[in-house]
């Protein structure tokens, strides 16, 4: 499909609640989600979101083969979340950092 642009932090449309998917199946969502996987493998990255792109909807993909990104993680299947919630597993907190996408050059915490 297409390689889109990924907002970059200070972008208010990263602060917008994002919409649920209503309408499955439809062209309109698969390109979307091809629209990701193109962005996210163009630019080395392991997850991005909807919204990322400048579409509010709540879908996600995430996984990688290798990734000169991350070069020590392992591989991560490929996976869409559509609606995803989130909720916790338990009280223990990991530290660690992160790269995103939208925030480019830094590792966030």
């Amino acid at each position: 499909m297409a390689e889109r642009t990924v907002l970059q932090l200070g972008d208010p449309r990263l602060r917008q609640m994002s919409l649920p998917v209503t309408r499955f199946g439809t062209a309109e969502l698969w390109a979307l989600i091809a629209d990701l996987r193109d962005t996210m493998a163009a630019r080395d990255g392991a997850g991005l979101a909807a919204p990322q792109i400048g579409v509010p909807l709540r879908v996600v993909i995430f996984g990688i083969t290798h990734n000169p990104r991350y070069p020590e993680a392992p591989p991560i299947p490929e996976t869409v979340l559509i609606n995803p919630q989130i909720a916790p597993l338990g009280a223990g907190r990991q530290t660690g950092w992160e790269g995103c996408l939208s925030v480019p050059g830094r590792a966030v915490r």
